[in-house]
């Protein structure tokens, strides 16, 4: 591939596919380099399989509460092997044919390893191309500790492959992934125990959605143990022997059939041999970027790759606003004030824009109003009482900046608050917007008054 209007998009997960169908709309000539197979993390080893594992572990804690609405199920068993069925049956119906995809706007796939050869010419496999804009979108690989026995232990990717629900789980990390994988298997019968290295789960949340969120990982989960660490493993998978020291100075060991590290992620720059692209990175090995370019002015990065908020839509998000960037030949306009979050568990957490916490720290005064799921008509239906909806208004302007919701829709909930904080809508805004009523829409419209 030689000459102007052509584009390699190394990596096929959402940020990848973003950008390169939104530059191949614009005439550009794109190749998509994918070592594994078409659709990325997210797809084949991130969101899509565990939402899958925590709807059977949802449907399983409603079989269990079945009875408290006269509905008598006896004897409740779980085939796994049924349950892992259904999983991939939903990531391969939502995938779908993914290289047709591509085909069919033109986009054509290299199979193989990407890496530069040059600071304009990336080799894919065994053929090189030299297009006149490269990005680097390959994602992001779960970090495994730098302890003795951690190749015992599993990362997210494994977990969701184990070939039973294991009888004991013990779960390294207070994060999303961390609070969503012990909710699932607790939820599925295993005995979980969650290592914390704070005080705190989920930092970075609202500071009530993060005691929410480890009251209800020590009402689901076996034991839930803070300020602790995990220093050594021993034995093999379904007999470990694991180490802990905790704040005080104790150890202790526990004997647990498996140990899941859910300690973060980084991107994936393995084998891509940036230095020889001058595409610099930092001491912690990640890109260094000015809105989304690296330091060889041809050369950009989106999604994971980027070090950023590791989310699938803000990945789509940067794709297609650098591909736009790309095809004008200006600096892209990223905007992160409305990013909607949410972790899975029992209940669902929620939040997006600035909240109490980070509003203080930019020096934004704000106006709470926060309206309880207890009175709510659906909350107390469904009994899901223990669930709060809360909005963030600017005072010097009154719009809306920030908000929370907790219950068991609230990944549905927050997309009206990210919108409401797009629009910069305004107490009066959300007040005129009526919920559906028994729903748990109106927590909003109630959050509002």
């Amino acid at each position: 591939m030689v000459g102007n209007r052509s584009a390699v998009i190394i990596g096929s997960g959402a940020a990848g596919t973003a950008c390169a169908r939104a530059l191949a709309s614009e005439g550009w000539r794109v190749v998509v380099a994918e070592r594994d197979r078409v659709g990325g993390t997210c797809l084949w080893r991130g969101c899509m399989p565990k939402k899958a594992l925590y709807s059977a572990a949802r449907a399983m804690r409603d079989v269990r509460r079945a009875e408290q609405f006269g509905i008598h199920t006896g004897a409740i068993s779980l085939d796994w092997q049924e349950t892992l069925a259904w999983k991939w049956h939903s990531q391969e119906t939502y995938a779908g044919d993914q290289e047709g995809a591509f085909a069919a706007r033109g986009i054509a796939v290299a199979k193989g390893d990407a890496r530069f050869l040059s600071p304009d010419t990336v080799m894919v496999g065994d053929e090189s191309y030299k297009p006149e804009a490269i990005v680097i979108a390959t994602g992001s690989v779960p970090i495994v500790p730098d302890l003795p026995g951690a190749h015992l232990g599993d990362t997210s990717e494994q977990a969701l492959h184990y070939t039973e629900v294991p009888d004991s789980l013990l779960v390294v990390g207070g994060g999303y992934v961390a609070v969503e994988f012990a909710t699932i298997y607790a939820l599925l019968g295993a005995d979980v125990s969650v290592i914390i290295r704070g005080d705190r789960v989920l930092r970075g949340f609202d500071e009530e959605i993060s005691r929410l969120a480890l009251r209800s990982l020590g009402t689901t989960c076996g034991r839930v143990l803070t300020n602790a660490s995990v220093t050594e493993l021993a034995g093999e998978p379904g007999d470990l022997q694991v180490t802990l020291s905790q704040g005080d100075g104790a150890t202790e060991t526990l004997r647990t059939q498996r140990v899941l590290f859910a300690t973060g992620r980084v991107p994936d720059l393995m084998g891509l041999e940036c230095q020889v692209a001058g595409v610099d990175t930092d001491a912690r090995g990640r890109l260094v970027l000015s809105e989304a370019r690296t330091t060889n002015p041809r050369v950009w990065a989106v999604g994971d790759a980027a070090g950023g908020l590791m989310l699938t839509p803000v990945a789509s998000y940067e794709g297609r606003a650098v591909a736009a960037a790309i095809n004008a030949g200006e600096t892209p306009s990223l905007d992160y004030s409305a990013v909607p979050s949410v972790v899975f568990g029992v209940p669902q957490l929620a939040q997006a824009g600035l909240n109490e916490d980070t509003a203080g720290a930019r020096g934004i005064e704000v106006d709470v109003h926060r309206q309880s799921f207890e009175y709510l008509g659906a909350a107390i239906i469904e009994d899901e009482r223990e669930g709060f909806a809360k909005l963030l208004f600017d005072k010097a302007n009154g719009t809306l900046v920030g908000g929370t919701v907790v219950g068991p829709t609230a990944s549905d909930l927050i997309w009206a608050i990210s919108l409401g904080i797009q629009a910069r809508a305004t107490r009066e805004h959300v007040r005129a917007a009526l919920g559906i009523h028994p729903a748990f829409s109106e927590s909003l419209n109630w959050a509002g008054w």
